[in-house]
């Protein structure tokens, strides 16, 4: 299709790749204490050092399986990831130039073009799954929420008030007849928000992969998932997250976002064929037991997207508030 993301169209004029010698060693992610991961070369030398704010899923398992088949480093690159707690921080940094490129959901993201960011995506990697596959929405056990709609008027745990996680459920509570704008929304780390559904603080809360396995087992006495809220309102193979940059470091960096992407690609091709040495890579970086890993669900990736697919998002944004202006996608696709 014309208008779909493709290499040849992000690559297109401005960032033909240079030409490098190749650095013939893979490499091993290691953590310095700060909880910065960055790719250990045994040579140390000549890399280029990519700068990546992630907010931590099982699928960025590739960037790991990158490293260690060296796509990488033989594009003279090492990875420095740093996990955060939620999209719109990943955002602050990217703008701020803390990170050369940022991974978060699709939200945060499109709030920040809606407000005057440049950002332009740099490959797309993720859709809305199958029912059941998109994390959960934790309730106490005994709860009164039965349903979507339930939900309308309730205090409610989520990471950031703009993540996906929210304009999914008040998509879904919308699709019931339940009124959205009634939801309190709670700003809280993951890792808090069943306890505190537990404990009755918070009536419902978003948890996602691998918080909703974590909480389903260690608190399956005080905690029930409501449901998949992704697909009680938009349909499976809608775009969910991806890699972007700036404008601006697009280019002042053209040549490290060029190089960082062939790597990326290389990656993917390789990991979809090896989706165990993926999983056990995105256990490490997630934070996952390999037993917890092996009950989520983990998909190869294709990367392809069109600026139709986004229409759905951008509908529910505005109607919910949260955009008010037309966003290019277009431009952010990169066409």
């Amino acid at each position: 299709m014309t208008d779909s993301f493709t290499r040849r169209n992000f690559l297109g004029g401005t960032l033909a790749l240079s030409a490098l010698a190749l650095v013939g060693c893979s490499t091993a992610s290691a953590d310095d204490g700060s909880g910065t991961r960055s790719s250990a070369s045994p040579a140390g030398a000549g890399l280029q050092t990519v700068k990546i704010g992630i907010v931590p899923t099982l699928e960025l398992g590739f960037l790991t399986i990158g490293e260690q088949q060296g796509y990488f480093s033989a594009e003279g690159l090492q990875l420095e990831v740093t996990p955060v707690d939620s999209g719109p921080n990943v955002i602050t940094g990217l703008v701020a130039g803390q990170y050369d490129l940022g991974y978060t959901a699709y939200a945060p993201p499109l709030v920040a073009l809606a407000g005057g960011q440049d950002l332009r995506l740099v490959e797309h990697l993720g859709d809305i799954g199958p029912k059941g596959t998109n994390g959960g929405i934790l309730v106490a056990k005994d709860s009164p929420i039965t349903s979507w709609k339930d939900l309308a008027g309730t205090k409610f745990g989520t990471n950031a008030p703009r993540s996906f996680g929210v304009l999914w459920v008040q998509a879904a509570i919308a699709s019931e007849g339940g009124d959205p704008s009634t939801l309190e929304l709670v700003p809280l780390p993951f890792n808090q928000i069943a306890d505190n559904v537990a404990s009755g603080k918070l009536d419902a809360g978003l948890a996602l992969e691998p918080y909703l396995t974590q909480a389903l087992k260690t608190q399956s006495n005080k905690v029930r998932n409501l449901g998949d809220a992704a697909t009680a309102a938009f349909a499976e193979g809608t775009p969910s997250g991806g890699i972007f940059t700036s404008a601006n470091t697009l280019t002042s960096k053209a040549d490290l976002i060029s190089r960082f992407r062939a790597g990326l690609e290389k990656s993917i091709a390789y990991g979809n064929e090896h989706l165990d040495d993926v999983r056990a890579a995105g256990a490490t970086l997630s934070g996952l037991s390999s037993e917890d890993a092996a009950t989520i669900r983990l998909d190869k990736i294709d990367t392809s997207v069109t600026a139709a697919d986004f229409e759905p998002l951008l509908a529910a944004m505005k109607k919910f508030g949260w955009i008010t202006t037309d966003i290019d996608i277009n431009t952010f696709l990169g066409q």
